[in-house]
């Protein structure tokens, strides 16, 4: 389950197999390994739907709170009860004795200052995807802004540990995803779902969270360990980041599904409607007469 959503996820710490062992691993030990792994990036998915972005995190995990009390029961969620025991296994299960126990050690043993670094760095490899969706939205300052950053933060920013492009030269990001570009286009949400591991969705952000997947060229130069330890260490870190605010959340709502799924919906739609806003301002933009009014 990545980008951006209200639940909490589930993640296992990576466990590096470095024993010094002189001679190569046999296939069995080798297949465990890899099944060991499996099952951690599997876990850990599912902390891009149950940890928000670090930047802006308070803001987006107290959203649903409000969001919760608007009346979305024209909502398409005919799948509910299916839903509620996936959201149950991947929110009191598996977040609950895996991620959770874990990004709190990882909390303890790096500092603030690098587990925000860390979370900025890695949502600097996440350009390739907002480029493209940039580009496809018709949205082409926010492209270019979005190359001005990666080329500014992966470089002064220390391949972007720092985010000199935002705060010295106040070169914002542009968020765009795939799911986002198929709700501009006028592709209908369909049906609310959860599924084991993965963070809510609709089945229309289901297949732009696939193609966003498709759209990383770092899983197709970085070997396959590589890229599932980068990816545990990325859900790790955003979960310990967020934990007291997810914690204040869970005190404040008594529905914490619904809270989700409402807060969840309402935020895409925002994001669709303010693409939308992005590309007409850049397509049309007010008149002389009209901006100095």
């Amino acid at each position: 389950m990545e980008d951006s959503s209200m639940t909490i996820s589930c993640t296992e710490h990576v466990e590096n197999e470095h024993q010094g062992r002189a001679s190569r691993p046999s296939a069995p030990e080798a297949q465990r390994v890899m099944r060991r792994l499996t099952i951690l990036v599997l876990t850990t998915v599912f902390a891009a739907g149950m940890a928000s972005r670090a930047t802006g995190a308070d803001d987006d995990l107290q959203r649903p709170i409000a969001d919760a009390e608007l009346d979305l029961s024209d909502d398409y969620d005919p799948w509910q009860g299916f839903n509620e025991k996936m959201f149950f296994f991947n929110h009191d299960i598996l977040d609950h004795y895996v991620l959770k126990p874990v990004a709190t050690g990882w909390g303890k043993v790096l500092p603030d200052v690098g587990k925000r670094g860390l979370d900025r760095a890695f949502d600097n490899l996440g350009m390739p995807k907002r480029l493209v969706n940039n580009l496809l939205q018709g949205r082409f300052r926010g492209a270019g802004r979005e190359l001005a950053r990666f080329g500014v933060n992966t470089t002064v920013g220390v391949v972007g540990f720092l985010d000199v492009a935002r705060a010295q030269l106040h070169i914002e990001k542009s968020d765009a995803d795939t799911g986002q570009t198929l709700g501009l286009y006028g592709f209908g949400q369909g049906p609310y779902l959860v599924l084991p591991t993965l963070r809510p969705l609709t089945v229309r952000d289901g297949i732009g969270y696939g193609v966003d997947g498709v759209l990383d060229p770092f899983g197709y130069v970085t070997p396959f360990f590589a890229t599932m330890g980068m990816s545990i260490v990325k859900q790790v870190n955003e979960r310990a980041l967020n934990l007291q605010v997810f914690e204040d959340v869970e005190e404040s709502v008594l529905d914490l599904y619904s809270a989700v799924r409402n807060g969840y919906l309402q935020r895409r739609r925002r994001s669709i409607e303010e693409a939308d806003a992005a590309r007409q301002a850049e397509w049309h933009p007010p008149s002389r007469a009209v901006a100095e009014r």
